[in-house]
């Protein structure tokens, strides 16, 4: 019978007995660990240095994803592209090209998930063990860095690479080991329904009113610029990161010199300004409705859905950072229209179902840029 070793292969002679009983004993970060299993020689080795991109997957893909590794139903339609895209990205991201981060988005959708344990544990291994940044945390940011330049009468410059987005480090080998929690947060489930049924709500009387109305999408615009701080006033009541955000703003404007007694008017002016209406989550969100607004007035019926809010921010809070974003059709589409198109600046490129094939391709050209020595460690640390 075999003996047990920590160790695994592929086996090589050993560099202190010579037996070929020198194999890999862990992994992951910036170096790996080789091991004799006979003499305990050992011996770390520093591996290759990466620059993974970073890919936001709606969570509809990731339950896609899911699917097809729990061997569940696939759309009709959309089973073969599923499972070429389930082996796509494992693939890069064993190979250390990509990672597929999860948001606080992810996390309350998939509470109201048929198997949300599964499904949890299964976008962390599929994603490569990634956050990001909450989407309350990713505003908060941009936030303090405009006021800061509000109160130096600066131009708005701010820091959007992908890193300011992540909780962890980007380029970081996988671990060849993972380890989950199955964590239960089921009693989150009824308030989290009850929150998206309640938003839904909102959103279908908003609709009602932009068709009775029949607003055009530069006054939707332009009335979404404009209700930024009275939003944020309403808000103050009842929403927890709007009351962070006011206390956040009121200590820096007192520590910057702001009299105490003219702290709450400098926030609202602060809100009132062209910095903060400028900011990427603002811009981007506000055109996103005045397009929704317009395809409402067009007569579409199904741009309202239950989980518009949670993609108009997502887009809004990521795009600005992450290489990719893989969005529902709607979303997409609406990215791609005049004026936004031209009109918003973000790095992300937009993929849904429409352009499917825009997407594979994409995929095939970060392997085709993969380094020869990576995907040697790679092959040698996950099998591939």
């Amino acid at each position: 019978m075999k003996t047990f070793t920590w160790e695994r292969g592929p086996f090589f002679n050993c560099h202190n007995c010579s037996e070929k009983t020198f194999g890999l004993l862990r992994a992951g970060g910036q170096s790996l660990t080789m091991r004799c299993s006979k003499c305990r020689f050992t011996y770390d080795e520093d591996l290759p240095p990466l620059n993974k991109k970073v890919i936001y997957l709606d969570q509809f893909v990731f339950s896609l994803l899911f699917n097809v590794e729990s061997g569940g139903p696939l759309h009709r339609g959309h089973e073969g592209f599923a499972k070429e895209l389930h082996d796509r990205l494992r693939r890069l991201v064993s190979l250390q090209q990509i990672i597929l981060p999860h948001s606080d988005i992810h996390r309350d959708e998939t509470i109201l998930f048929h198997s949300p344990v599964d499904l949890r544990a299964a976008y962390e291994f599929m994603g490569g063990d990634a956050q990001f940044v909450d989407t309350d945390e990713v505003e908060l940011n941009q936030t303090m860095d405009a006021a800061e330049a509000f109160l130096t009468n600066k131009s708005l410059n701010l820091n959007l690479l992908v890193d300011q987005v992540l909780e962890e480090r980007r380029n970081e080998w996988l671990p060849d080991m993972h380890i989950s929690v199955r964590a239960d947060y089921s009693s989150f489930a009824e308030n989290l329904r009850r929150r998206r049924d309640q938003t839904h709500s909102g959103m279908e009387k908003l609709a009602a009113k932009w068709a009775k109305e029949r607003p055009s999408f530069k006054d939707v615009l332009q009335n979404e610029f404009n209700l930024i701080m009275s939003a944020k006033v309403g808000a103050l009541p009842t929403s927890a990161p709007v009351q962070h955000e006011a206390h956040a703003l009121s200590r820096l404007f007192a520590e910057r010199g702001v009299p105490v007694d003219q702290v709450g008017q400098a926030v609202r002016d602060f809100w009132s300004s062209k910095i903060c209406r400028d900011l990427p989550h603002h811009r981007i969100s506000s055109y996103l409705f005045a397009a929704v607004a317009r395809r409402v007035v067009q007569g579409q019926k199904t741009v309202i859905n239950r989980g518009l809010m949670n993609d108009i921010r997502a887009i809004a809070c990521y795009a600005p950072y992450v290489d990719a974003m893989f969005v529902d059709k709607t979303s997409e589409q609406l990215m791609h229209e005049r004026p936004l198109i031209d009109d918003l600046k973000y790095k992300a490129l937009i993929f849904s179902f429409s352009n499917r094939d825009a997407f594979l391709a994409y995929l095939d050209e970060i392997e085709a840029a993969t380094p020869p020595d990576v995907k040697e460690f790679a092959s040698r640390i996950y099998g591939i």
